[in-house]
């Protein structure tokens, strides 16, 4: 999705706990294996903040203050 609408529009929901179904995580631990496979894969470390909570942070503080 990052390559289709830029990385500032992406961002990775986690709510393993309101899923009805398996989640691609076992536990939250697991994030910093996607961040290594985002940075394998050609992904700015800046993308990669983005997509991995910057996006909500800045989205949540411009909505909420």
């Amino acid at each position: 999705m990052a390559e289709v609408v830029g990385a500032d529009h992406v961002g990775l929901g986690t709510d393993m706990r309101g899923l009805t179904g398996r989640s691609v995580f076992d536990s939250y631990r697991d994030l910093p294996l996607l961040a290594e496979k985002l940075l394998a894969r050609g992904f700015a470390a800046a993308d990669v903040g983005k997509i991995l909570g910057g996006n909500y942070a800045r989205v949540f503080a411009a909505t909420v203050g």
